[in-house]
């Protein structure tokens, strides 16, 4: 079985520097590590011979809390893949991003909701002005390296003011409502409905620190569990029982017991995106990272 989608997620750790209260951190119950560099280039090997071009190194952890990520990034290039991290940038300091220029990243995306205090009161551990110095930093001296913003303004900070300090530094900027992470948060109502969000069927592979597959990057906790990579091939797991179930309930409507029931991401009706310099019609489905089209059933 090869891939419907050429992004593959591997979240190179678990573990975060910060404890924004978008995120439902205090709430993380399975295991926090970070990936040995082996077990991620054996990850990507498979991804490569499955037809993925594009690697996230990132999941629900800050990716630069692990040294070795450079390396990481450094194996996709060689391997001729895209990669694309998001960071909260407080731990981008000049050694690690020319490390990650060297390596050949493509894209960054950072995490920066609201201006000075109000980016404090919500990124809870971490300084405005250092966080703000190092991606001004990396702006500078980022290359060919795509670079962009994500604001979930959720100090009502106006979208004008938001672009007019980010617009003129990166290459995109999109502007998003705050999401639930299925039972995480409660910033959304869920609209039930007997739909699928087409992430199961479309992907794209989500692979956690700890080596599990699992079906959606909202699934914080991976409750939906699909296979442990360090057991089996990704193209076994994706063939498998578990992956195949999940797939039947969301083509049947049945999501009835699982996550997916009341999650808030099904209610695609209005996009969750308030502005983005990206994707201009603000379309509704697709995959924040590189904009594909989930095809919703």
């Amino acid at each position: 079985m090869g891939l419907v989608n050429p992004e593959v997620r591997i979240e190179n750790t678990s573990i975060c520097n910060a404890m924004c209260v978008i995120c439902p951190r205090e709430k993380l119950r399975r295991r926090k590590c970070t990936m040995q560099n082996s077990h991620f280039f054996d990850l990507v090997t498979q991804a490569k011979e499955l037809g993925a071009t594009h690697i996230s190194v990132f999941g629900y952890g800050e990716p630069l809390v692990d040294p070795q990520l450079p390396e990481k990034v450094a194996f996709c290039s060689k391997m001729g893949m895209e990669t694309f991290i998001t960071t909260n940038a407080a731990l981008l300091k000049p050694r690690v991003r020319k490390a990650l220029l060297d390596a050949g990243l493509t894209h960054i995306r950072f995490s920066a909701h609201g201006f000075f205090e109000n980016y404090e009161a919500v990124h809870r551990n971490l300084k405005w002005n250092v966080v703000s110095k190092n991606i001004v930093d990396f702006l500078i001296h980022r290359g060919k390296c795509k670079a962009s913003v994500t604001v979930i303004p959720m100090h009502g900070e106006p979208i004008d003011e938001i672009r007019n300090f980010w617009e003129p530094m990166v290459d995109w900027l999109e502007i998003w409502k705050p999401h639930n992470w299925t039972d995480g948060r409660e910033f959304r109502t869920p609209v039930k409905r007997k739909k699928s969000c087409g992430r199961p069927i479309n992907g794209p592979i989500q692979i956690q620190a700890d080596g599990k597959m699992i079906v959606c990057c909202f699934d914080y906790n991976g409750v939906l569990e699909v296979g442990d990579t360090y057991k089996n091939t990704i193209a076994e797991i994706l063939r498998g029982g578990k992956f195949n179930a999940i797939r039947k309930r969301h083509k049947k409507g049945d999501l009835t017991g699982l996550i997916c029931d009341t999650c808030d991401q099904l209610d695609n009706k209005e996009s969750p995106l308030l502005y983005s310099s990206r994707d201009v019609s603000r379309e509704v489905g697709c995959t924040s990272s590189t904009k594909f089209k989930l095809k919703e059933i």
